[in-house]
């Protein structure tokens, strides 16, 4: 698979961010390494960042070995499309360590000159390999403001005003963190779950937006860990207020 031509076309149909994961998973590799082509770049923390066919293939290998080893299944979430990226949301249920887990795992795709196109990979597996370190995230080059609820939550997680982001949030509100679990307004687990996130950095221009979810890129310093790019994923309710936050660290 190192020939740049390429040919019979991909057999992946739909946005690179919604079939990047399901291809690994059900082991597609060819049709996903004909889909990516030589202007991709994967970025994944933990089999690390390729942009070139001689290593985008093997990143691929190692990655769909990993979840073939879990017996990994993907079940879809949520798909975003921005202006120059799109987002997609999925749940891996798997094996690690002979124990059986659930993994929100989330696919950026931005979109750049000359059809170049960057995927980053979010998630955090339990007992997972040490942590490549990532290239620095890069704010966009098209000016999107953040929408002003977003905007709202995220200001006031970086002064620590947590009061005044869980107004931002429905009665029936929750977050749901990079581990699966569920923090819910009503019983207080959600103004404890967004004080222990730390501090947060957002990249400018880093979003996509279509109205019902945002799906935003920052670097997260959580309380005792360190500094680590994640995407935050806010999920408008009817109210117009978030009805969910989901957290994809790494």
């Amino acid at each position: 698979m190192t020939d740049d031509a390429r040919e019979p076309p991909s057999t992946l149909k739909g946005r690179l961010a919604d079939v990047y994961v399901p291809a690994l998973v059900s082991g597609s590799l060819e049709a996903l390494s004909r889909r990516l082509g030589n202007r991709a770049t994967v970025d994944d923390p933990l089999h690390g960042r390729a942009s070139s066919l001689v290593s985008l293939d093997p990143l691929i290998g190692r990655a769909a070995a990993y979840f073939a080893q879990g017996a990994a299944t993907y079940r879809h979430v949520a798909s975003t499309t921005g202006v120059d990226r799109d987002a997609a949301e999925g749940m891996l249920s798997m094996t690690i360590g002979g124990e059986a887990c659930r993994v929100p795992i989330a696919v950026v795709a931005e979109r750049r000159r000359l059809r170049e196109i960057e995927l980053r990979i979010y998630y955090a597996p339990p007992a997972r390999p040490v942590r490549l370190p990532r290239s620095p995230l890069m704010g966009s080059p098209i000016d999107t403001p953040l929408p002003r609820l977003v905007s709202t939550v995220v200001d006031s997680l970086r002064t620590g005003a947590i009061e005044q982001a869980l107004t931002s949030f429905e009665e029936a509100g929750r977050a749901v963190d990079g581990h699966g679990k569920e923090h819910a307004k009503a019983n207080g687990a959600l103004g404890a779950f967004l004080a222990e996130l730390g501090h947060i950095d957002v990249v400018s221009g880093g979003a996509a937006d279509d109205g019902r979810t945002c799906c935003v890129e920052v670097t997260l310093t959580r309380k005792g860990s360190e500094s680590s790019p994640a995407l935050l994923s806010f999920e408008r309710g009817d109210t117009g207020l978030v009805r969910e936050l989901r957290v994809y660290w790494e």
